[in-house]
């Protein structure tokens, strides 16, 4: 009974969560006096939030919930005695910010309310002492040099897919009559869905082998991580000889018990905790907030994993035959990585002959690697990592609102963030009057 009451009290919990809307941030502002930098980050509603210090380097880590990576140019800019630069990163629901500091500066941390006259605000007070600021004055003017501020200020790089061809070297994995094999039919169908990724702007395809070569399960997942990837996709053909009717592909993300049991293998080596966390040292935290940060990183990568799967489900089944047509999750060992969504791709059976026929003719190839392609931008389109192409695009993209009853321009400004006059350019509007029903762009802080 006790553990149905959990259980209960959990999906409560996520409901809430899912039923949350996202927090924008609209406007970033700072000042700095007295030794303090005030950082004032003005939000389109509450935000719930957490913060704490790391060090070697310094480093102060604020994680927003719900909330959007289409963060204003004005934080990237930041830099002050205390504040060498930004960086921000999805994580979870919401976006991870890290101030990179010149020193182990003490920080504090409030929201305020938003009413008619201001919006919500979450304020950051980072303090310095005087003498160590001078002190270190020179260390932030060298920090602020071009080495290091093109990271941040001109974020834009592409969001990079690791492609994973099952098997190949000495295990061709599953075989069919005639001498087909597993690893020459994914290798083919790979080569094909990295040239998708590679042919469209703000994407980037990678191969985990481009040959017939042997690379152990677990030293894929490392090549993905060595490569930066954002997603990782593994392909594979199943057999079933005993029925020889089954067929279809389907699609596995990672099963909760095998994140579970990965989560305390990883844990067990703190440089490879270290390498979890996005590029986001933990620095000296106890077992129990390495343990939660980790756990959070599982959580947000299956999250990933489940919604961009749905996708290509969705696709797929538009290409080819379905052997299931629901996202499965299972405990195979090339998706046990922690840090990286990842899905694992069965496109057929090599036991049947109509998923052989259709899985070694180059147009269906073609089918199936678009229609996989797809699935996956689709997903990052609509939540793209902060500082990519993609994401940049999508904050140039103006919002839409529909009027309704009671509106106001200068409300519909101040509940979106922006200006009365900016809607105004936006739309073409010679005066403050709108009808029910009237399609608006809001444009972007």
């Amino acid at each position: 009974m006790q553990k149905l009451i959990a259980m209960a009290a959990l999906l409560l919990t996520l409901a809430a969560g899912w039923a949350r809307a996202e927090v924008r941030v609209t406007d970033v502002r700072s000042t700095t006096e007295n030794g303090t930098t005030r950082l004032v980050l003005e939000l389109s509603e509450a935000v719930q939030y957490r913060k704490f210090h790391l060090t070697g380097p310094n480093r102060l880590v604020v994680d927003l919930s719900a909330t959007s990576t289409g963060l204003p140019a004005t934080l990237f800019a930041l830099s002050s005695a205390q504040v060498r630069g930004v960086r921000a990163a999805r994580r979870g629901d919401g976006v991870r910010l890290v101030f990179d500091l010149a020193g182990d500066f003490p920080s504090k941390a409030f929201t305020l309310a938003g009413d008619g006259a201001a919006p919500n605000r979450l304020v950051l007070d980072i303090a310095g002492n005087p003498a160590v600021e001078s002190k270190a004055a020179p260390v932030v003017a060298k920090a602020a040099a071009p080495a290091v501020q093109p990271q941040v200020s001109v974020p834009a790089r592409d969001i990079v897919i690791m492609i994973d061809p099952g098997h190949g070297g000495k295990d061709p994995g599953a075989l069919a009559k005639g001498g087909i094999r597993e690893k020459d039919v994914v290798l083919a169908i790979a080569r094909k869905l990295k040239a998708e990724f590679d042919r469209l702007p703000g994407f980037q395809g990678k191969l985990t082998r481009s040959g017939d070569s042997f690379i152990a399960l677990g030293k894929r997942t490392q090549l993905a991580r060595a490569a930066d990837a954002d997603f990782f996709v593994s392909l594979h053909a199943d057999s079933f000889p005993k029925d020889r009717s089954v067929y279809g592909g389907g699609v596995y993300a990672l099963s909760l018990r095998g994140a579970t049991s990965e989560t305390a293998r990883w844990l067990a080596k703190r440089e490879n905790a270290v390498d979890l966390s996005h590029g986001v040292d933990l620095g000296d935290v106890d077992d129990d907030l390495r343990k939660v940060l980790l756990n959070m990183s599982v959580d947000s990568a299956i999250r990933i994993s489940k919604q961009a799967g749905a996708k290509v489900i969705n696709e797929m089944s538009g290409v080819a035959r379905m052997h299931r047509r629901r996202l499965e999750q299972a405990n195979f060992v090339v998706l046990r990585s922690p840090d990286i969504p990842s899905l694992l791709v069965e496109l057929g059976f090599l036991s049947n002959a109509q998923d052989v026929k259709r899985l070694t003719n180059p147009a269906d190839q073609d089918k199936v690697a678009a229609a996989i392609r797809r699935g996956i931008v689709s997903y990052f389109e609509s939540s793209p990592p902060a500082n990519t192409v993609v994401d940049q695009k999508k904050r140039a993209k103006p919002d839409a609102y529909v009027v309704v009853r009671g509106d106001t321009l200068s409300a519909i400004a101040k509940k979106n963030g922006t200006t009365l006059a900016a809607i105004r350019r936006a739309n073409g509007l010679s005066s403050n009057a709108i009808r029910i029903g009237q399609k608006l762009d809001i444009p972007r802080s």
